[in-house]
């Protein structure tokens, strides 16, 4: 994997399905061949801890203490998954620009990569601008995670603009719902779901799902850094 690379799961608005995609990412990582490190910053008990725990700590991001947790021990594993609580994402980036660890990524000591979680609003939108001016030199994913069956930006021209400033555009195709209880249920990764759960038409429709999510970061290259 060569340098160490941090992948920040975030948005600032809530609802939009962050916590599935660290999981899509961790399971990612690892049918790559990396056991990547996991922080869950939604206090006190995260989401991503449940479905992860083997490699998932829960940690206060706004404190110092558990800032130099997650940042100064990045080197210690290839990668650092950060599921952002909402709300926190302009906050983390603007702290990361602070204390030299973007700076780092231009001077090529470390990869930064920003999966920016978008919702099917307009305040969506405007999020990805201002990330953007944080994040130069870092890439910038735009990822657009079908939780519902609302459209996204529907007859909003602005929409074109916004989403082609990230590096890329990420498409995460809608789980069948029953499949999704399933998992919830079960309390396990959608990939070890997929090799053991306990319906079989479930397994099926959670591993078709997921094969169809790292093809989109396949494209994306999310691997390459």
């Amino acid at each position: 994997m060569g340098l160490p690379h941090l992948v920040i799961v975030g948005a600032d608005k809530g609802g939009v399905g962050k916590t599935v995609v660290a999981r899509t990412v961790l399971d990612y990582f690892k049918a790559q061949g990396v056991e990547a490190r996991a922080i869950d910053t939604q206090m006190p008990e995260g989401n991503l801890k449940r479905f992860h725990p083997d490699v998932t700590e829960v940690i206060d991001l706004s404190s110092s203490d558990g800032q130099i947790k997650v940042f100064d021990a990045l080197p210690s594993s290839p990668v650092t998954v950060i599921d952002i609580q909402a709300g926190l994402l302009t906050p983390t980036l603007t702290l990361l620009s602070e204390i030299g660890l973007l700076a780092m990524v231009e001077d090529g000591k470390m990869n930064v990569t920003v999966m920016h979680v978008v919702g099917s609003t307009v305040q969506s939108l405007s999020e990805i601008e201002g990330a953007a001016k944080i994040i130069t030199g870092s890439r910038h994913f735009i990822v657009k995670n079908h939780t519902n069956d609302a459209a996204f930006f529907a007859g909003l021209n602005v929409s074109t603009d916004a989403l082609k400033i990230g590096t890329a555009l990420i498409d995460i195709p809608k789980l069948d719902e029953r499949a999704t209880e399933y998992v919830e249920a079960a309390a396990t990764s959608f990939a070890n779901y997929a090799k053991t759960g306990d319906s079989f038409t479930m397994r099926g429709k959670v591993g078709f799902w997921e094969k169809g999510v790292f093809a989109q970061y396949d494209a994306a290259k999310l691997h390459i850094v």
